[in-house]
């Protein structure tokens, strides 16, 4: 009898760890680790303070924890002339502006539309690093950066974009 009892103390015992193990299996399994948003509006509406400027843009953005890399596409048309300034700005929402630029972009690196004869219409393709030191990844997921296109006519910012994944 008591080594019954013995025996079933045993499998009650080994029966809890493998529950125990295979919930956490499951758990890290459910743990999303790429995140992608194409289509995110670049409007005049979003810079703040708002521009009046009928120029569009979207962006696509692509982020993986496992390399820490953001991967990001950005059309444009419409602006009121060439592109003096690019980068991502933040912490900021919706709403508010940030004087931190944590990544500018090189404007001799935008391509310009075919169709277009003038500088007004363009993409740049890039990368950017979460270094969890000057861009964090919370920060990131939360959608606190966002994307600025300045122009001539609008020097804080012809459209804006904010990053974000949902």
């Amino acid at each position: 009898m008591k080594l019954l009892k013995l025996t079933a103390l045993s499998l009650l015992i080994t029966g809890s760890l493998f529950v125990l193990s295979s919930c956490e299996t499951d758990a890290e399994l459910n743990r999303t680790t790429d995140y992608t948003k194409t289509g995110i509006a670049l409007t005049g509406a979003q810079v703040v303070p708002v521009s009046a400027s009928p120029a569009l843009g979207t962006m696509d953005v692509f982020y993986t924890r496992n390399s820490k890399i953001l991967t990001y596409t950005i059309n444009w048309s419409g602006l009121s002339g060439a592109v003096t300034g690019l980068g991502i700005h933040g912490l900021a929402p919706t709403g508010y502006a940030s004087p931190t630029l944590v990544q500018t972009f090189s404007t001799s690196a935008i391509v310009r539309c075919a169709t277009v004869s003038n500088t007004s219409c363009g993409t740049y393709k890039g990368t950017m690093k979460v270094d969890d030191v000057v861009v964090k990844e919370a920060d990131l997921l939360n959608g606190v950066y966002y994307v600025n296109i300045r122009t001539a006519a609008y020097p804080a910012g012809e459209i804006r974009g904010q990053i974000r994944f949902q």
